[in-house]
C-alpha cells in the first residue's frame, strides 16, 4: 500500500492551479478536490516518516540502499574524497567514478539492478545516466584508485573488450623473417621478441601478444602504412592498435592517424626515414631507386645523431675534441662512433668542459642534419663529469643566449664544427684567440 501511495507521486501543480481558480469551481466539488489534497499530504508524509523509521541512522540514503553493509561500502568512497558525507557526489567528480561504485556495491550486494537504485540517489537526470557511462580504452590510470577501494570485485566487465585483428600480408615466412631481422638489428623492436610472436601479428600463425615498439609513435605509424597499407587500407590503424605496445600500452589509433597524416602532409614520406622505408620496400618487394646514403633521414633515431659525413670526418673531429680535452682522455673512438649509430652505441661521451661549451658544440655540428629532437639526442649521447645528467631544459634557452653576439662563443669548437661541415672560413682562422671567450656560467 505504501509503494502505491508514494508511486502517486506529488500533486503540488494542480493542488496550486486550483487554488488560483477557486472561483470557477463548484463549491461541491472544491470540497472533494481539498479534502483530497489533506489527506495525500497525511499519507505521504506518514510515509515518509515509516521510510525514515526503517532507514535508522542511514537517513541520507534512499531506502533500499539503507542498510549497513551498502552504507560501510559507501564510506570507503567518502574517504577517498568521491563522495561527500551525505553519500553526493563531490562537485566536479566524474561519472565514471559513480559507475565503478554503484558497479562494485552492487556485485558485493547481489543488487537485481546496479545502476537504477544509484541513479535515484545521487538524482542522475537523463543526460546523465550512470548506465550509459562508458569505460575509455585509454588514459584510465586516474580511475584505478575508485577501483581500487574494491578490491574484492572483479571489473573486467566493465573494461572495454577490443577484438584481436591481425594484418594479411601475401609475403611468405621467409620475407616476414628478414623484416623481422631488420627490426631487430637497427632497435625499432625489443630484442627480446620471439619470431613466432611477431609472426604472428601477420595472420602466419596464432596471435599470442602485442610486439614491442621502441621507436615513437609517429614512427610506428609511419611503418605500419609502409609495410601493411596495400592489403590492409580498410582496418589498418585497427590493427595496429591491436598488435604493438609502446612502454607497455596499446598505441592510440587517432594518433596514428594524425601522425602519418603529417608525414604525408609536409612532403616527408619519401624521406622520414630511409631505414625504416628500406625495411618496407625489402618487405614488398620493391625496387627503390632513391640513395639512402646522400640523402638526410630525418628521424632515423630520436637517440643519436644522423650524419652523411665520412668517416674520416668523424675521426677527425673525434681526435681535435680528444686534444682539446673536450672529451675524458679515456674515450675510445668506439665509444664516440656511437653517437651515431644506435645499433653501436656502447655508453654516452663524458664531456668535460663547461656545459655551455657542449651547447654551443651539438648545435653548431649537428643542427643542420638533425632538425628534430637535438636535445634529447644530446642528452642521451652525453654526459657531463662525475656522470651527471644533462638538464635538458636549459639546453636550448643556453643556447639562444649564447648566439646572441656576433662574436663566436669558442673559437676552436667554432673551427671544429666547420671543418666538420666543410665550412671552413679562412677569415675566422684566428688560432690563437682565447678558446673560452664570453662563457656563461650555467
Amino acid at each position: 500500500m505504501e509503494k502505491l501511495i508514494t508511486n502517486i507521486g506529488f500533486n503540488d501543480a494542480i493542488e496550486k492551479y486550483i487554488q488560483n481558480h477557486r472561483n470557477e469551481i463548484k463549491p461541491s466539488i472544491l470540497e472533494v478536490l481539498e479534502n483530497y489534497f489533506f489527506t495525500s499530504r497525511e499519507l505521504f508524509t506518514l510515509c515518509e516518516e515509516n521510510s525514515m523509521e526503517r532507514r535508522g541512522k542511514y537517513i541520507y540514503l534512499i531506502e533500499p540502499l539503507a542498510k549497513a553493509q551498502i552504507a560501510e561500502l559507501l564510506d570507503r568512497a567518502i574517504g577517498a574524497g568521491i563522495l561527500d558525507k551525505y553519500y553526493q557526489p563531490v562537485p566536479g567528480v566524474r561519472l565514471l567514478h559513480l559507475k565503478i561504485i554503484a558497479y562494485a556495491i552492487s556485485f558485493i550486494c547481489k543488487l537485481k539492478h546496479p545502476y537504477t537504485l544509484f541513479e535515484k540517489q545521487w538524482g542522475r537526470k537523463e543526460t546523465m545516466r550512470i548506465s550509459t557511462c562508458k569505460t575509455p580504452k585509454f588514459i584510465t590510470e586516474e580511475y584505478e584508485l575508485t577501483k581500487s577501494l574494491y578490491p574484492e570485485v572483479d571489473f573486467s566487465e566493465l573494461e572495454p573488450q577490443h577484438k584481436i585483428t591481425v594484418f594479411y600480408t601475401p609475403q611468405d615466412v621467409d620475407d616476414i623473417y628478414d623484416m623481422y631481422q631488420d627490426l631487430i638489428k637497427y632497435k625499432y623492436i625489443a630484442t627480446n621478441t620471439a619470431f613466432d610472436t611477431f609472426k604472428g601479428i601477420v595472420g602466419k600463425a596464432d596471435f599470442s601478444e602485442p610486439v614491442e615498439w621502441l621507436k615513437g609513435q609517429r614512427q610506428l605509424g609511419y611503418f605500419i602504412y609502409l609495410a601493411f597499407n596495400k592489403h590492409n587500407s580498410k582496418d589498418l590503424w585497427i590493427k595496429g592498435e591491436c598488435c604493438f605496445y609502446i612502454k607497455g600500452e596499446p598505441p592510440h589509433r587517432n594518433s596514428f592517424l594524425s601522425g602519418y597524416s603529417y608525414i604525408k602532409r609536409t612532403g616527408l614520406i619519401d624521406k622520414y626515414d630511409f631505414r625504416l622505408k628500406a625495411i618496407c620496400n625489402k618487405f614488398n618487394h620493391i625496387d627503390s631507386t632513391e640513395s639512402c646514403i646522400n640523402g638526410r633521414l630525418i628521424h632515423t633515431s630520436k637517440y643519436v645523431f644522423y650524419s652523411s659525413k665520412s668517416e674520416d670526418k668523424k675521426r677527425k673531429m673525434f681526435s681535435a675534441l680528444l686534444a682539446g680535452e673536450y672529451i675524458s682522455p679515456d674515450t675510445t673512438y668506439t665509444i664516440f662512433s656511437g653517437i651515431f649509430e644506435e645499433i653501436d652505441f656502447k655508453q654516452p661521451v663524458v664531456w668535460i668542459k663547461k656545459q655551455c661549451s657542449l651547447i654551443y658544440f651539438i648545435y653548431m655540428v649537428f643542427k643542420d642534419e638533425n632538425p628534430y629532437d637535438l636535445w634529447a639526442k644530446c642528452v642521451y649521447c652525453f654526459r657531463l663529469q662525475n656522470n651527471k645528467i644533462i638538464n635538458r631544459r636549459s639546453l636550448d634557452g643556453n643556447r639562444i643566449t649564447l648566439m646572441k653576439t656576433d662574436k663566436p662563443y669558442n673559437i676552436e669548437l667554432k673551427r671544429i664544427a666547420e671543418e666538420y661541415n666543410d665550412n671552413v672560413n679562412s677569415a675566422d682562422a684566428s688560432m690563437n684567440m682565447v678558446a673560452d671567450a664570453h662563457i656563461i656560467n650555467t
